[in-house]
C-alpha cells in the first residue's frame, strides 16, 4: 500500500502570474499514510526554453533542438541537516506543510509561450528524494511575463494600409477588377482590444460577394541550436470574424468591421533566443465559384501595456510582493509596471478603466511532461498547463 497520499505544489493566493523581479510564494504540501523514510524534500525552479522537432529523410532521421535556461535553482525544504546520525530522515504519517519563497532575477525572463516545436516554461518542482526507491515528484507550472509597453514602440500608432485587386476570368473575357483598400486604426494592441477596420471595396465583375473574412493569424519562428536551423510553423488562425460583401457593379465601406484581440503572448521575445512570434491581420474577399478568393494582410504588434494616447491611465495589476521594490517614478505618467504593487489612478478614479485581468491563452491547453521525468507515473504533479496574459476588455465601459 503506498504510503504517499499526495503531494502539491500551491502558490500563495493561488496566483501563478508572475514579473521579473517578483518573488514567488507557496507551499509544498505532503500527505502521507504512513511514516516515510527519504533523504529529504527539495524544490526546484526553473525557467527555461526549448525547441526540438525532427525530420525523416529516407533512412535517416536529424533531431533539431535548442534549449536556453534563464535560472535553475534548488532549495531544500526538509531533510538533509535534521539527521544527526546520518541515517536518512523519517517523516511522520500526516499533513506537513513546507512554505518557500524565491525571488525571480530582476530581468532577462522571456514571456510564456507554448507552442507546436516548443515553449518558453517556467515551473516548480517538489521531490521526494527516496534512498533506493523512484523519486517522487510534483510540479505547478506559473506564468512569467516581460511586459512590452506599446508606448515605447514608435510604430505602435502607425495605420496599417493594404491594397490588392483581382479580375474573373481569363483574357479577353476577364471581368472589371474587383479592388479593396484596408486600413487598420493603428498598429499595435494588447489582448483584448478591438482592431478597428476602415477602407472600401469596389466590384466591377459580374459576380455578387457574399462575404468578407477577418483573421488574426501568429506566426511562430522555433531556431535550432544543434545542428542550427530555423522550422517555422503554419501561421495559425487565433480569431475570426465574417463581415459584409459588395454586390455586383457595387462598392461598399468597410467601416464598421472590428474584431477582437484575444489573450495571447506579445510579439516581443527579447530575451529569448530560440522562439520568435509575429502576428499579422488577414482580410479576405470571399469570391464565390471557382476562383481563389482575394486577400491583403496588414501586420500587427501585440503588447502588453495599452497606447496611453488611447488610455491614459495606467494599469494596476494585481499586486505581488516585491524585496526592496523601488519607489514608483514622478516623471512618468507609468511607473515602473515590473513591480506593479502601487494603487494607480485607474484602481481609485471611478470614471476610469478597470485594470486589466490575466486570461488563459486563447489556444488553451497542452499535455506537459519534464526532460527529467523517466517515468510519469511518480508523478502527482500538473499535467496540462495554459499561460496566461495581461487582458482588457474596454468593451464594458464606453467611457473609455
Amino acid at each position: 500500500m503506498p504510503a504517499l497520499n499526495s503531494l502539491n505544489v500551491s502558490f500563495e493566493k493561488n496566483m501563478d502570474v508572475f514579473q521579473a523581479g517578483q518573488v514567488v510564494r507557496g507551499q509544498v504540501e505532503v500527505d502521507l499514510k504512513e511514516d516515510m523514510k527519504m533523504r529529504g524534500i527539495n524544490l526546484t525552479l526553473k525557467g527555461s526554453a526549448k525547441v526540438h522537432w525532427t525530420v525523416h529523410t529516407g533512412k535517416t532521421t536529424i533531431y533539431y533542438s535548442g534549449r536556453e535556461t534563464y535560472f535553475d535553482n534548488t532549495m531544500t525544504l526538509w531533510g538533509s541537516d535534521k539527521s544527526k546520525s546520518g541515517d536518512d530522515p523519517v517523516l511522520p504519517a500526516g499533513k506537513h506543510n513546507f512554505p518557500f519563497q524565491y525571488q525571480l532575477p530582476s530581468a532577462g525572463l522571456p514571456t510564456s509561450i507554448e507552442g507546436w516545436y516548443g515553449y518558453v516554461r517556467y515551473r516548480a518542482k517538489a521531490v521526494i528524494d527516496r534512498p533506493w526507491k523512484f523519486d517522487k515528484t510534483a510540479k505547478k507550472l506559473f506564468t512569467v511575463l516581460d511586459m512590452y509597453d506599446l508606448n515605447e514602440d514608435p510604430e505602435a500608432t502607425t495605420i496599417q494600409t493594404a491594397e490588392e485587386s483581382k479580375k474573373l476570368g481569363v483574357w479577353p473575357f476577364a471581368s472589371d477588377p474587383i479592388e479593396v483598400h484596408v486600413q487598420t486604426d493603428r498598429g499595435a494592441y494588447c489582448p483584448g482590444e478591438t482592431i478597428r477596420l476602415s477602407g472600401t471595396i469596389k466590384n466591377g465583375s459580374g459576380t455578387d460577394i457574399k462575404e468578407t473574412t477577418v483573421q488574426i493569424r501568429q506566426r511562430v519562428t522555433f531556431i535550432a541550436t544543434s545542428p542550427h536551423k530555423s522550422k517555422r510553423n503554419n501561421r495559425s488562425t487565433l480569431s475570426e470574424i465574417k463581415a459584409y460583401g459588395c454586390k455586383s457593379k457595387d462598392a461598399a465601406d468597410l467601416s464598421g468591421i472590428s474584431i477582437q484581440v484575444p489573450s495571447i503572448p506579445p510579439s516581443s521575445q527579447r530575451y529569448c533566443n530560440v522562439i520568435d512570434v509575429v502576428y499579422k491581420l488577414k482580410f479576405i474577399v470571399n469570391i464565390p465559384g471557382p476562383h481563389t478568393d482575394l486577400e491583403v494582410d496588414l501586420p500587427i504588434t501585440i503588447g502588453s501595456i495599452p497606447l496611453r494616447s488611447y488610455y491614459p491611465q495606467a494599469p494596476s495589476f494585481p499586486l505581488h510582493p516585491v524585496e526592496n521594490p523601488p519607489p514608483p517614478s514622478q516623471d512618468s505618467l507609468y511607473p515602473d509596471l515590473g513591480f506593479a504593487q502601487w494603487t494607480y489612478p485607474a484602481a481609485t478614479d471611478p470614471s476610469a478603466p478597470p485594470p486589466p485581468y490575466y486570461a488563459v491563452s486563447s489556444t488553451g491547453p497542452v499535455k506537459i511532461k519534464d526532460d527529467e521525468e523517466k517515468d510519469d507515473k511518480y508523478d502527482m504533479g500538473q499535467k496540462e498547463f495554459a499561460p496566461k496574459y495581461t487582458f482588457y476588455d474596454w468593451s464594458k465601459h464606453p467611457s473609455v
